[in-house]
């Protein structure tokens, strides 16, 4: 048997148990230990039994070891013990077998990229931080609109953009910035750019899943959906779906962003653990969701490679909680939305 046929074997095996672990981690409380120690559980009382279970435990901390190596995320403690009560009942021979091709496997192997898929969460909607969307309008974008009036293009990276919503309101912020500076107006019903000026959006994830959604920008109607804190004036940017999308759920409505605001926008698939940023020259970077998951040591490596994209006066954004590791690239701002950081021109 080749070693593909036999990674692939094995994949098929496994990825049920996978899938259900992912479904079952919002059953149970947080566990009070912050690490998983191999050390037997209360479950396992026979001495053959305990053996098994921390056998199990090295396994599963080797494969979540993996995770964080390849893509930074270090998964919780609640995910590792659901990933335990799935696995148990499988034969160790079997998971070992899993777990050690998965170790030869390349971080591009989709199965990694199935795996991530499973563990991480996608959870995001329109304009989310409402005070970080008017922060973004009145204090930002004419921050950046000044520095670029000679350039007369703005681009945008949101990284780790999940299903692209942030994307999509970073571009229809910075378009009613323009208008209102200005640099774009009002014609058949669309929002565009005057003559010259142009805007440039750029969202990565590493979900193909998250991305594919974001490129097809069909958000459906649901109670806590995508939509549940829309604003009134963010409404424009949508359009209603007449044709609904293959996997529409019944008595759901779905829409989809305007092709005015699509246009101006692109999705790729990147690994923030990636020291080569996939642009540069970027006058504005979001990037608040994903680094809670990171330790400090890949936080700062993250950022320095965020500070390497940027243009010197551009601004990054990160999340509320996340502290700022480069303080030598940037110049902290403190606005009504939290604070926001001006790049200088320190080369990294």
């Amino acid at each position: 048997m080749t070693q593909d046929k036999k990674v692939n074997d094995l994949i098929s095996q496994m990825r049920t148990a996978v899938d259900t672990a992912r479904s079952a981690t919002s059953a149970a409380p947080t566990p009070a230990t912050s690490t998983l120690a191999p050390k037997p559980m209360s479950g396992f009382s026979k001495p053959e039994e305990t053996t098994q279970s921390r056998a199990l435990l090295l396994l599963i901390n080797e494969l979540m070891g993996g995770v964080e190596t390849r893509f930074g995320i270090k998964p919780g403690t609640l995910v590792e013990r659901k990933l335990v009560r799935i696995f148990k009942d499988m034969p160790m021979a079997t998971l070992k077998d899993w777990v050690e091709s998965m170790n030869n496997c390349s971080t591009e192997h989709s199965e990694w990229q199935s795996l991530v898929e499973n563990l991480t969460v996608h959870e995001t909607y329109f304009c989310r931080d409402p005070d970080l969307m008017s922060m973004l309008g009145e204090e930002i974008m004419p921050h950046l609109l000044n520095l670029r009036k000679t350039q007369k293009q703005v681009q945008i990276w949101s990284a780790a953009s999940s299903t692209g919503e942030e994307v999509y309101d970073l571009t229809f912020s910075a378009l009613r910035a323009m208008q209102k500076a200005g640099y774009a107006r009002m014609f058949e019903g669309k929002l565009v750019p005057e003559a010259g000026w142009s805007v440039f959006s750029f969202g990565t994830d590493i979900s193909n899943q998250a991305l594919r959604t974001a490129k097809a920008a069909v958000y459906g109607d649901l109670g806590m959906g995508s939509f549940r804190n829309l604003p009134d004036e963010w409404k424009s940017m949508f359009e209603d779906v007449k044709i609904a999308p293959a996997n529409a759920m019944p008595g759901v409505n779905y829409f989809k962003i305007r092709e005015w605001v699509r246009q101006c926008t692109r999705f790729e698939r990147f690994n923030l653990m990636n020291n080569r940023p996939p642009v540069m020259g970027m006058d504005l970077v979001f990037c608040r969701n994903v680094l809670i998951y990171f330790e400090d040591p890949i936080k700062k490596a993250v950022q320095t490679m965020l500070a390497r994209s940027m243009s010197t006066g551009g601004v990054l954004v990160l999340g509320a909680s996340v502290q700022m590791l480069v303080p030598e690239y940037f110049e902290s701002r403190l606005g009504k939305g939290g604070p926001w950081y001006v790049r200088n021109d320190t080369r990294v």
